[in-house]
């Protein structure tokens, strides 16, 4: 058997510990946990996320290379893709709350008037107010749902 060597490790791997729905992320330079995520998967309909967490490395594209991860899980344990979370300021960080986060990833949610906020702080490029913006359920929704201008939407606005 010829086993090819790897040139590089990548800067973070994924372990999840046996008969558990957490998933942690470690950093292949220094070893220490970057962040964690738990996943329930709601009759094979969404994987639901709660929480993610980053810890100290934040605005590194960390939680992206989670959400991609939970992605690519629920396509594989049969939930086509989509993704459920609540957006909450209460939850480890109440100064960044991680609503614009998701609606950047292009998380939705039925509170059309929280997203219209959410949006508009995106355009302002501002932090929403973590003393006025409540918890908020978001799904990521599959592909075969979106529309064509929603997909427009949720990339550009």
């Amino acid at each position: 058997m010829n086993i090819k060597p790897i040139d590089k490790l990548p800067e973070a791997l994924i372990y999840n510990p046996p008969k558990t729905n957490s998933f942690r992320m470690f950093s292949t330079k220094t070893g220490e946990m970057i962040g964690f995520m738990n996943v329930f998967c709601f009759k094979k309909d969404e994987l639901f996320i709660n929480p993610l967490l980053i810890f100290n490395q934040r605005r590194q594209g960390y939680g992206t290379k989670f959400l991609n991860f939970a992605k690519n899980l629920s396509e594989k344990l049969g939930c086509g893709g989509r993704l459920g979370v609540k957006a909450s300021t209460l939850e480890f960080d109440p100064h960044n709350p991680p609503h614009i986060f998701y609606r950047k990833f292009g998380f939705t949610s039925n509170d059309k008037k929280m997203i219209k906020e959410i949006d508009k702080h995106i355009r302002k490029g501002k932090q929403l107010d973590y003393r006025t913006t409540s918890p908020l359920m978001m799904y990521y929704p599959d592909n075969d749902r979106q529309t064509f201008w929603q997909k427009i939407k949720n990339r550009f606005f």
